[in-house]
């Protein structure tokens, strides 16, 4: 790919090349990245802190691959001192992006009611207008659902900012994720279509594996403890081999934005 400069554009990388890019580096890498996941289950168990040091390790592995894609490496401990000073911002921003989809959804609950009540209302009035409400509500519910999609692509790559970029925080990663993304939330949607496309590679024979495993109330409890270890190890793996592969297809999508509006040259490392 040719050098990125202000003076210089470029266009938009394609879907294929994000997430032909993604695959490269998540064959390449697949080994380090499969280490952080597991470091990140294990921080899981432990309250609070665990949470907040699960999400910055998770983080880690797109610093990861956007180093590698601008071709400055760096190893797991120089990515982990520039992470970890950040442990809790990690923290407070899953939370606020929590808070942020939970006010979302409630107005739209309440949203919903509202129009039910209306509808009902109608409906007793005349059955012409329960009909005209049936369907203000089925356009408001595909609204709303449409509306939390675009807020989460223009907030998805929050992570990845606050990771990689010194100066960010908690809640102005949060900002940063929303002014890259501008104008892209079509092309990251179909970015993640493809993404998600890739993953069932994974996520089905594990739920084939999941579902081929015995377990009902006659099956000996012993059996029945055994089953349900092996379904949660193959959960586990599962998960485990696909969190690496969206964490880098969110640093190259971060690289592309980043490269495209602020034009910083850059060389998109082939790892092939």
């Amino acid at each position: 790919m040719s050098n990125l400069s202000p003076s210089n554009p470029i266009q938009p990388l394609s879907v294929g090349d994000v997430v032909s890019a993604g695959v490269r580096l998540y064959r390449s890498n697949l080994k380090r990245y499969l280490i952080l996941v597991f470091r990140s289950y294990l921080w899981i168990f432990v309250p609070v802190y665990g949470w907040a040091k699960a999400s910055e390790i998770t983080a880690r592995i797109s610093r990861l691959a956007y180093q590698d894609l601008i071709n400055q490496p760096e190893s797991m401990t120089e990515a982990m001192k520039k992470t970890e000073p950040k442990v809790w911002n990690f923290l407070g921003a899953a939370l606020l992006m929590g808070l942020i989809f939970f006010g979302i959804y409630i107005a739209f609950i309440v949203g919903l009611v509202i129009l039910g009540l209306i509808t009902v209302g109608l409906a007793s009035v005349n059955q012409g207008l329960g009909v005209m409400g049936g369907l203000m509500i089925a356009i408001a519910a595909i609204a709303a659902l449409v509306t939390m999609i675009r807020i989460l692509s223009r907030l998805f790559i929050y992570d990845v900012a606050l990771a990689i970029e010194d100066q960010l925080d908690a809640s102005s990663c949060l900002g940063r994720s929303w002014n890259l993304t501008k104008g892209s939330v079509g092309r990251i949607q179909w970015i993640v279509i493809v993404s998600f496309v890739l993953t069932l590679v994974v996520n089905i024979p594990s739920q084939i594996i999941g579902a081929a495993i015995p377990v009902n109330e006659d099956t000996d409890p012993g059996v029945t403890a055994i089953a349900m270890l092996l379904v949660f190890a193959v959960s586990l793996l599962g998960s485990a081999l696909i969190t690496p592969f969206w964490q880098t297809i969110k640093a190259v999508i971060y690289y592309d934005l980043r490269a495209r509006k602020e034009g910083f040259g850059l060389e998109l490392r082939d790892r092939g």
